[in-house]
């Protein structure tokens, strides 16, 4: 075969390639979305970064950053039906990181593959040229506020996913200041905690119990009240928040008791919730990352019960919701208020149950 035919085959190829319809979810990508990133080096700067200012910035700002700099909440392991607890430095802290560390760029990139998005965030430090760039997905079904809005959801979802992606590119990046600041804002809340004990104890449990019976907090948190620490109150206000911030519902943090009557809070709005907890501590702070088995409902209550699992219960409190629901729109008000498209998300089978228990309530307004 000559160069000529040799060449002439190849364009062939690529005319048919070209030609070629694309089928599947990548149909969803514009033709010119590209994820790549411009090279960038080493550069001259006016000031240059001084790495002891930057941790004394950190643990200063730590002492107002609240709960803002970390989260915490549940999540289901259905594997060995406990509660684990996820804990970590927020968007929020990731922000302040990288504009206190300075000299330094964060880009966020996305494409569209029908079901879920796919983010590449990079983290540049432009005086050492270093550079580090982090994939992160996000599915389209994960924004867990917005109400009965499809859209707003979808919006909601998109900036999780983006937020998500710069935090990990950058708390990835700027690992030992990122866990110096995490744990600075963690410890600024319980030294404030302690230092009036009695009167954080009061507020959270006013607080808390505008929403949750008090009993399921301390299932969870495995003390009584009036024995709870500076760290435990640290812990029950970055769970609280993590429910504002919609990461959580109040249900899954703290699960309803065996028998309960209908639990309160799932009412709230996520601004309401945010005001209620703007008396709440201005630092942050929990102890070291809780353990799953002495946390999260492993370790037994001080009645010495085993706390019961989300799943032990929860289709009991849907029963008892939907039968005191007075209409077909008070149906549907309590499955948005119970958030239960959330709390089955990955459970096809649970939720199917749920919206059949729901399903035989309309059931009975028909023809009404």
């Amino acid at each position: 075969m000559t160069v000529e035919e040799n060449r002439e085959g190849r364009r062939s190829a690529l005319d048919e390639f070209a030609a070629a319809q694309t089928t599947g979810p990548t149909s969803f990508l514009p033709a010119a979305q590209s994820q790549s990133f411009e090279v960038v080096s080493a550069q001259a700067v006016a000031v240059h970064r001084d790495e002891g200012l930057v941790l004394t910035r950190l643990r200063t700002l730590a002492q107002a950053a609240g709960t803002d700099w970390y989260y915490r909440f549940p999540v289901k392991n259905r594997k060995d039906n406990r509660t684990d607890w996820i804990e970590g430095p927020s968007i929020k802290l990731a922000n302040d990181l990288s504009r206190l560390y300075g000299n330094c760029a964060v880009d966020c990139r996305a494409q569209d593959f029908g079901h879920f998005w796919l983010f590449h965030a990079r983290f540049v430090d432009l005086e050492t040229g270093y550079s580090l760039i982090r994939p992160f997905q996000q599915r389209k079904s994960g924004g867990k506020i917005g109400g009965s809005d499809d859209e707003r959801r979808l919006d909601i979802a998109f900036q999780i996913g983006a937020s998500k992606a710069i935090r990990n590119v950058v708390v990835n990046a700027l690992q030992t200041f990122s866990d110096f600041a995490f744990e600075e804002a963690k410890g600024a809340l319980i030294d404030r905690i302690g230092k009036d004990l009695d009167g954080y104890r009061q507020r959270t449990i006013e607080r808390v119990a505008a929403h949750v019976d008090i009993e399921r907090v301390e299932r969870v948190i495995g003390r009584p009240r009036q024995d709870w620490l500076a760290t435990d109150i640290a812990k029950i206000i970055a769970m609280a928040k993590a429910v504002t911030d919609g990461m959580a519902t109040w249900n899954e943090t703290f699960p309803p008791l065996q028998g309960a009557d209908n639990e309160t809070g799932e009412v709230e709005t996520s601004a309401a919730v945010s005001k209620t907890l703007e008396t709440f501590a201005a630092g942050s702070g929990a102890d070291q990352i809780a353990d799953p088995h002495e946390d999260a409902g492993a370790e037994t209550s001080a009645s010495g019960t085993p706390p019961p699992t989300l799943a032990e219960d929860i289709f009991d409190t849907i029963t008892r919701r939907m039968a005191a629901a007075p209409s077909s729109e008070a149906v549907h008000a309590v499955w948005e208020q119970m958030e239960l498209d959330a709390y089955f998300d990955g459970d096809k089978k649970g939720r199917d149950k749920a919206w059949k228990i729901a399903s035989k309530r309309l059931e009975q307004f028909k023809g009404k």
